[in-house]
């Protein structure tokens, strides 16, 4: 059932980004896309069972990690950087499983998984919030400038 409510969640805040959303939005969206992608592929060619270290998600995590970091630097909006705090709890994870291989698998999964529901109520939040500057201002900046003034 878990599994089913993340698929519905997934599909409508990254659809709603995607359609809706500024381009920090959809970069988010398109990338977390892109890395379900990816994690499905890793699934399909490895199992793990969490009772090591699993490389394919510590580097799936990691680019996520970069993904939602840069947009979190760039972006003219606060929401991405709990998506890069968030995210950094998965990639906390492959550390603490790497140096104490002790760690119960159902702990190092859960710091695995524990920030896929919040980062899509983020990005679902994030672009409610940009729809919301459209309608009362008549547009939303994007992006940060590159000069610091």
């Amino acid at each position: 059932m878990r599994i089913a409510i993340f698929y519905i969640l997934f599909v409508s805040c990254t659809a709603y980004a995607l359609w809706r959303g500024g381009a920090p939005e959809r970069a988010v969206a398109g990338s977390y896309f892109s890395i379900w992608l990816l994690d499905q592929a890793l699934h399909f060619v490895y199992a793990s069972d969490f009772t090591e270290l699993d490389p394919g998600h510590l580097v799936i995590d990691l680019l996520i990690w970069v993904a939602f970091f840069t947009v979190a630097m760039r972006a003219k909006r606060f929401w991405p950087l709990w998506l890069a705090s968030l995210q950094t709890i998965a990639v906390v994870a492959h550390s603490a499983k790497f140096l104490d291989v002790t760690i119960a698998p159902r702990a190092y999964l859960t710091m695995q998984i524990a920030s896929s529901f919040p980062v899509l109520i983020l990005l679902a939040f994030g672009t409610y919030n940009h729809q919301k500057r459209l309608k009362e201002n008549g547009f939303d900046p994007s992006w940060r400038s590159k000069s610091l003034k």
